[in-house]
């Protein structure tokens, strides 16, 4: 059947569009036996799948697939789409093959009323103290399930201001925002589609994207006859007329009836004027590609991910791809769109630089990660170390240490580091400045030594500001952090270009934070509190009641951003076991867990763009069912469903819609990602390998795969190929050639409690292994190519 084509062109000069084979991540499909026989004339093809062949023009079915397109060039390609099932695919194919496959996914907004609130009453969890579903679900044997997760609360309908989503590029400054439904400032496709608004008022559309991790929105506006219509949405990596103040945005809307494809057409940006140019062929298909080929040319030197889950891998990636997308070039920002979080004002705000700084660094994206810091220090940082920012927040000072402390260990540019070293020293002097008016306290107060300032920036803007100059625990835990990282690098750099005087004050950093570090555990053990049996550390040293208690009677009071510091604190890395889970406790019983998500605030509303610091906590701690539980509750109602936004945070027991989106809260997948599959331990020369990884990853047949990962030690790989239906599980490890020099720690969450009774490592008997941690551990020093096999025997009792 011939297919209505109403096509609007690009406005402007298409560029020119350089095609190589595409070999990425799920890229072809390798069971695919679809091939072009012969490119033809205007727009024809003749088509091969196995022992069937087919001359097709533009618009015709052959099987489930439509030819929407033949793309010109010294290497011509057809596009081929698949309308026969809403997950379909486009293909494009040349005549050795498939060459790119861009998979189509869905998720539904709407939430179902018989499984919601997990057999409770919105009413009844918000009355109860305690985190009651968290609980339910952790009471359970095994593992949480992200299905049982993302039932327990309605997915995110409403955003602040109605962007519910959006599509950019990292070199314009204009991001444009999409409602509820698919409606853009320029773009409606109800305007063609008139059903559509009747779905968008029903609250039924369905979201997802095209390409796995590519930001390519996808709007479906299902009909109760079983036809349905499709928009597409994506921001080309291209600018019009050399203005990159301007966003161009392809729209595409197709419509389905009677599982063919019945008409599409593709909008360049803006309507068409004048109209005749309609007759134009379209350049949709020609920019997918390059977004394509663009975005796997960013995301090259990142480490790789195979995983069991492709709905976990294919947020952590799209969660980078969204964070770069924000940004202007390596300009900062917060958010988008939204005055509030997108306006030039928030662009220093400390959590941006650090969060996403770090997220590229985890993930193997170093050089973009040295602009980061260079554009940081560079244009929002003054040489006395203050910030051009409202206020500053002093546990994130530690942080920013930390983070270019990181750059350097995991291969970056020790020059950036030494040219922008007078700013760099000056946020470490500006946090020993306060250290020394801490040490002039009494050595018997519970603050002594304590670093006293702002949690928050928010601060500056409350009624008396002077009131929440506090010495919040994270101040110091990150500043000793910071100081120890920092020192450390200090040392290591000054000891390489033979500078004494740096190697003396890296010296003297690292003493500051053995100092610190000590002053913190007194502090905290004066500060400990008795409640309800239990002992609870407060997050101000010597408040002298717990947050609940305190911001119950005045809300007002600095433990009022408590919130804050105990997921610093955890992210600090400088809690012991005990004391995480007596802060993960406490929080779980005095509404500030909801779901395994930290709140804030005090008003059970999630807080995402925190939630990584709690996290690394729990997954230091050892905590993993907690992690598991707290990631998935993350990715399920702190992210819009298919389409994945993250706003800052989100109420999920109101009807209010969600804060404006964040960065910070986007990467909260790609970090919890990267520390399930690799954990360097902070306080000792420890890298794990698998150690939170979901048991389900390691059922029979499945396969986890990690390639060129950055640690502090070099970068790693590793694979897992379970056969445990066999009674084995094998992993092959890729470390440095020189020798690893931390020891390394395979964790295997067996499923079905399988018990490890034997391992072999590189084919001989191996005894260093736990069977009941689950953790073979092999020494520092080993080097290259480790086949590990562990051997299981009879299950074991549940």
């Amino acid at each position: 059947m011939n297919v209505l084509w109403r096509t609007l062109p690009a406005l402007g000069m298409l560029l020119p569009l350089v095609v190589s084979r595409v070999c990425a991540d799920g890229a072809a499909d390798p069971s695919s036996r679809i091939k072009v026989a012969r490119f033809l004339r205007d727009s024809q093809i003749e088509l091969i799948e196995g022992e069937h062949k087919k001359r097709m023009h533009r618009g015709e079915r052959f099987g489930a697939w439509t030819l929407m397109d033949v793309l010109g060039g010294a290497t011509p390609y057809a596009v081929l789409e698949d309308f026969e099932h809403k997950d379909g695919r486009i293909l494009f194919v040349d005549t050795d093959g498939v060459r790119a496959a861009l998979s189509k996914s869905l998720e539904s907004t709407r939430a179902d009323a018989k499984t919601l609130y997990l057999g409770h009453s919105a009413q009844e969890i918000a009355a109860s103290a305690s985190d009651m579903l968290g609980r339910q679900i952790l009471g359970q044997p095994g593992d949480p399930a992200y299905a049982e997760v993302a039932r327990a609360f309605p997915p995110i309908r409403g955003v602040r201001l109605g962007t519910y989503n959006f599509v950019g590029a990292p070199d314009t400054q204009d991001k444009i925002g999409f409602t509820y439904g698919g409606r853009s400032p320029n773009f409606d496709p109800a305007v063609y589609q008139p059903s559509i608004e009747v779905v968008r008022k029903q609250g039924d559309v369905w979201h997802g994207l095209v390409g796995g991790y590519l930001p390519v929105l996808r709007f479906v506006y299902p009909e109760a006859t079983g036809d349905w219509t499709e928009l597409l949405a994506f921001a080309p990596l291209r600018v019009t007329n050399g203005n990159n103040r301007v966003q161009p945005v392809w729209y595409r809307v197709s419509r389905i009836e009677h599982g063919a494809l019945k008409w599409t057409l593709a909008i360049d940006s803006y309507h068409p004027f004048p109209t005749w140019k309609a007759a134009d062929p379209p350049s949709f298909y020609a920019d997918l590609l390059q977004l394509k080929q663009g975005w796997d040319g960013i995301l090259q030197p990142s480490m790789k991910i195979e995983l069991p889950d492709e709905h976990v891998a294919n947020m952590a990636r799209f969660g980078l791809v969204r964070a770069i997308m924000t940004r202007f070039g390596d300009f900062p920002k917060y958010g988008v769109i939204d005055k509030d979080y997108g306006g030039s004002e928030h662009d220093g705000f400390p959590d941006t630089f650090t969060v996403e700084t770090a997220a590229m660094l985890e993930w193997g994206l170093t050089d973009r990660a040295g602009r980061y810091i260079d554009n940081y220090f560079g244009k929002f940082v003054r040489d006395d170390g203050s910030i051009l920012y409202r206020g500053p927040e002093i546990g994130q000072y530690g942080r920013m240490l930390t983070v270019v402390a990181q750059y350097v260990n995991l291969g970056g540019d020790s020059d950036l580091l030494l040219r922008l070293r007078s700013r760099i020293d000056g946020v470490a002097r500006s946090l020993l400045a306060l250290r020394e008016t801490a040490l002039k306290l009494p050595v018997n107060d519970p603050a002594y030594g304590m670093i006293a300032g702002w949690s928050e920036a928010d601060a500056s803007l409350e009624k008396d500001p002077k009131r929440y100059m506090q010495p919040y625990f994270s101040n110091s835990t990150e500043a000793a952090r910071g100081f120890r990282d920092l020192g450390r690098v200090w040392v290591k750099i000054g000891k390489q270009t033979a500078n004494v005087e740096l190697a003396a004050w890296g010296e003297r950093l690292i003493s500051e934070a053995a100092r610190l570090r000590k002053d913190i555990d007194t502090a905290m053990v004066r500060s400990s509190l008795a409640v309800d049996g239990a002992r609870v550390l407060p997050a101000i040293a010597g408040a002298k009641e717990p947050f609940d208690v305190a911001v119950r009677r005045d809300a007002d009071d600095p433990q009022f951003r408590a919130y804050r510091a105990y997921n610093e604190m955890m992210y600090s890395g400088s809690l012991s076991a005990l004391q995480v889970r007596a802060i993960v406790e406490y929080r779980s019983n005095h509404r500030d867990i909801t779901l395994g998500m930290p709140t804030a605030y005090s008003k059970q509303e999630l807080a995402g763009f925190l939630t990584y610091g709690y996290g690394y906590g729990l997954i230091q701690s050892d905590m993993i069912r907690e992690a598991l539980l707290m990631t998935y509750a993350d990715m399920a109602h702190q992210y819009t469903r298919g389409a994945w936004m993250a706003p800052e945070t989100r109420r999920p027991l109101s009807s209010e819609d969600a804060a404006p989106y964040c960065t910070p809260a986007q990467l909260v997948a790609s970090l919890m990602t990267r520390w399930f599959l690799v954990f360097e331990d902070p306080e000792s020369e420890t890298l794990w390998l698998g150690k939170a990884i979901p048991r389900g990853w390691l059922e029979d047949g499945k396969v986890t795969t990690v390639v060129d990962a950055p640690t502090r030690w070099g970068r790693i790989g590793f694979s897992i190929v379970s056969q445990v239906a066999s009674d084995a599980i094998t992993a092959q490890l890729a470390l440095p050639v020189s020798g690893l020099r931390a020891e390394t720690r395979l964790r295997l969450r067996a499923p079905d409690n399988a018990r490890m009774k034997s391992v072999t490592l590189n084919g001989k008997d191996w005894t260093q292994f736990d069977a009941v941690s689950e953790v073979i551990v092999i020494p520092a020093g080993t080097a290259g190519a480790v086949h590990v096999t562990a051997h299981y025997g009879r299950r074991s009792p549940p």
